[in-house]
């Protein structure tokens, strides 16, 4: 959605390890830029194993490879900045105005904290995917796939105090697409065309699939459009010690700094993400 859209400069992507291996995320990351002919867009890798332990991987959701469809080898390479530096540097250079949207484990944006103190209170504003808040997990009962992979840096962002908006696992649930309402689907957008072909065939790799819940494209939209979602402060923590719990997100007593997602106008939604891929 974010390269489809014209008027939306974007100033670079960073990579993380998590849905697969940080090779294979920062080689996905550069084949899109690349079929989408935003190579001039800079890409930054970034940390291959979360704050403790190492990431665990979704390969039976998203295949081994991260993408059902295979793009071409990527000509191009990661700029020599890592991920975190390239953060910093970007927002100090740019204070108030840059959107972070993060999509992933949170391990990159944690490490910022972790490094350069300040730096992340410059953003313009934050948007977080991830998390289920007062909901059931989809990892265990009480995580989600990117708090889970990394609950450490999860805690050390939401607790840092910056404001944030958080798209959780109940957010998302509201904005789905069915197996047959994919397949009948078009585009003149070869994005789009692209987007529909991931999708019908990550249908395809499993029979039983019959919806297809929008997690990232939610996060995304919020950022470009916040009326998509109503949302409520709240103060959150993760659990990052109870080996039984690991990535459970709970509200806390703390000052409010997170705007958690509730409801998702869903029709707002779908129109903002059928005009930029241009779906009909």
């Amino acid at each position: 959605m974010a390269l489809a859209s014209p008027g939306l400069e974007i100033l670079g992507l960073t990579t993380v390890g998590g849905n697969v291996p940080l090779a294979r995320s920062t080689r996905n990351g550069l084949a899109l830029l690349e079929y989408a002919a935003r190579s001039g867009v800079p890409l930054a890798r970034g940390s291959s194993r979360p704050l403790r332990g190492r990431f665990g991987y979704s390969f039976g959701f998203h295949g081994g490879s991260g993408l059902t469809r295979r793009l071409p080898n990527p000509k191009t390479a990661p700029v020599p900045t890592r991920a975190a530096d390239f953060i910093a540097s970007r927002l100090r250079q740019n204070p108030g105005q840059i959107t972070v949207i993060a999509l992933g484990p949170l391990t990159n944006l944690a490490r910022v904290l972790q490094r350069y103190p300040g730096a992340l209170d410059q953003t313009a504003s934050l948007v977080v995917m991830g998390g289920s808040v007062e909901g059931v997990g989809n990892v265990t009962p009480y995580a989600e796939f990117n708090f889970y992979s990394d609950p450490a840096a999860a805690r050390l962002v939401l607790e840092s105090g910056i404001p944030l908006t958080l798209v959780d696992l109940a957010a998302c649930r509201q904005v789905f697409i069915r197996r047959a309402e994919a397949a009948r689907l078009k585009s003149t957008n070869p994005l789009g065309n692209l987007a529909l072909q991931m999708l019908n065939n990550w249908f395809r790799r499993d029979p039983g699939r019959q919806e297809f819940a929008f997690y990232d494209p939610l996060a995304l939209a919020v950022a470009l459009d916040p009326e998509v979602v109503t949302t409520r402060q709240v103060a959150l923590t993760v659990e990052d010690a109870n080996a039984g719990r690991l990535g459970e997100t709970l509200v806390t007593r703390g000052k409010p700094s997170v705007a958690l997602a509730q409801g998702v106008d869903s029709q707002r939604f779908f129109a903002l993400f059928e005009s930029l891929l241009e779906l009909g």
